[in-house]
């Protein structure tokens, strides 16, 4: 007995150390997998509205092509020409994107035009009166206006535009109003107000299967704020047809518990053996790290990159500026496909999508590695050529027009376009920034679609060679 006892007095410390050990090896995970679940969830809800904002910011620079024009001012708005605008803006538009009604308001917001594609004419958001889709795209008038009121700034202005998702019964679709706006101002507006277009963007198959398999969601849905459960995520991202606010909505990636519960079974392997437990917890964790830092990098990349050819986007543009200029002299290229309406016209926006692919391609094939290729939307691209003389920036543009001119093969289908350049060059020390060159740099670009297929321009050449008048009167044509 008296042995027995004194074994218990060696040996009870221990056991109620490792007991406490224990206990405080339970308790830790615990605390800290709700924590790094929460900080995962977080990170992906600001990730899906990030993502959102840049789908909708890229919908919205590519309607530019058709508000930004001086002829859209004289023809609309100076004197209202409704076959030209069925032409060139209507039928222009509904053909060449993916937009599916396009109205006109005039500078009382009055409707003036409306066109329908006929393959939606029939589905619940579309089948009410183009009046009742331009009521419901009255908020984003008023907030066009206010902004139109605004101090402007001299040249070329920037797109004033604001969007919103809509969901009628079972469809949604993107809602955009755009101001009209003269470019090069051979036409101004007659009062203090342009006319504004309203255009709507059906949302392929149900806005939760889009949204959902285009950011890889678990369970995404989509219903009023109201009858989603705490423990989901959240995105706000639509308006119903009562005004209420419907929210994206999904099971939240939780690596952390889903790695607790796995390792569940060894706990008993935890008490006999604790260190060799304590080693495979720890490498169990910095594997949940390793998958979560994993999961981040791949989420910014889609933020970042282009889904379609995997070229920075334009949220990298400025950022990547910064680091050039201030190593020294910078080259900015924008570049134009010409005849890329055609091939979308003749072959379809699959194989639109496919062209895009194989220009990215040689674009990264033709470039130097220190030079950064971005996707800017639509037929658009440019290009940051660091410590490259203009003279050589301009050769080297030549050589990517006549690499980006050779046949592309689709589908065994033959396919050729062309690209045109304007280059503007940035010096150490000019103070100069992104937004400025790259509007230098697509003045420069106009000028050269005017004078035809895949021509090279600079800056210099363009404020030298013609003025704004005599570039631009066709310029949204030419651009397609």
């Amino acid at each position: 007995m008296t042995t027995r006892f004194s074994q218990f007095k060696l040996v009870g410390p221990v056991l109620v150390l490792v007991a406490i050990l224990i206990a405080g090896l339970a308790a830790v995970p615990y605390y800290g997998v709700k924590r790094l679940d929460a900080e995962s969830r977080e990170r992906q809800e600001t990730l899906v509205k990030r993502n959102i904002s840049i789908w909708i910011a890229d919908v919205e620079f590519a309607l530019t092509a058709w508000t930004i024009w001086d002829e859209s001012i004289a023809k609309i708005d100076n004197s209202f020409d409704r076959e030209w605008a069925d032409r060139n803006i209507g039928s222009s538009l509904i053909g060449t994107s993916r937009t599916r009604f396009a109205a006109i308001l005039d500078a009382e917001d009055s409707m003036i035009y409306a066109k329908t594609a006929d393959e939606v004419v029939g589905r619940p958001f579309f089948v009410r009166r183009a009046s009742a889709i331009v009521d419901d795209a009255g908020s984003l008038v008023r907030r066009v206006r206010e902004r139109e009121a605004g101090v402007k700034k001299p040249g070329i202005p920037d797109p004033i535009a604001f969007s919103k998702i809509e969901v009628i019964g079972s469809d949604a679709v993107l809602l955009t109003a755009s101001l009209f706006q003269a470019d090069f101002q051979t036409a101004k507006p007659r009062g203090n107000r342009a006319p504004i277009l309203v255009s709507a963007i059906p949302i392929a198959g149900s806005l939760q299967d889009f949204l959902g398999n285009r950011f890889l969601l678990d369970d995404a849905t989509i219903g009023p704020l109201s009858s989603v459960s705490p423990d989901r995520a959240r995105a706000e991202i639509a308006v119903g047809q009562d005004g209420q606010v419907e929210v994206l909505s999904w099971h939240p990636p939780t690596p952390a518990s889903d790695l607790l519960l796995q390792s569940l079974p060894l706990a008993a392997a935890v008490t006999i053996l604790l260190i060799v437990g304590g080693l495979f917890v720890m490498r169990l964790s910095r594997r949940t790290v390793v998958s979560l830092v994993e999961a981040e990098q791949r989420m910014r990349h889609a933020a970042t990159h282009d889904f379609l050819t995997g070229l920075a986007n334009r949220s990298m543009i400025e950022p990547e500026f910064a680091r050039l200029s201030s190593c020294g002299s910078l080259t900015v290229a924008c570049l134009d496909l010409d005849g890329f309406k055609s091939v979308n016209d003749r072959h379809g926006h699959a194989a639109g999508d496919e062209l895009l692919r194989q220009v990215a391609q040689r674009l990264k094939a033709g470039t130097r590695d220190g030079d950064a290729v971005f996707r800017l939307g639509g037929d658009e691209f440019a290009v940051l050529m660091p410590s490259v003389p203009m003279a050589e920036a301009e050769w080297r543009c030549r050589q990517l027009s006549q690499l980006l001119s050779q046949p592309y093969v689709i589908d065994d289908v033959e396919a050729q376009v062309g690209a045109s350049f304007g280059l503007g060059e940035v010096q150490v020390g000019g103070g100069e920034t992104c937004d400025q060159a790259l509007k230098r740099a697509d003045a420069a670009l106009y000028a050269a679609k005017a004078k035809g297929r895949g021509i090279v321009v600079t800056s210099a050449m363009s404020s030298e060679g013609s003025s704004s008048s005599a570039v631009h009167p066709n310029l949204a044509k030419s651009r397609k």
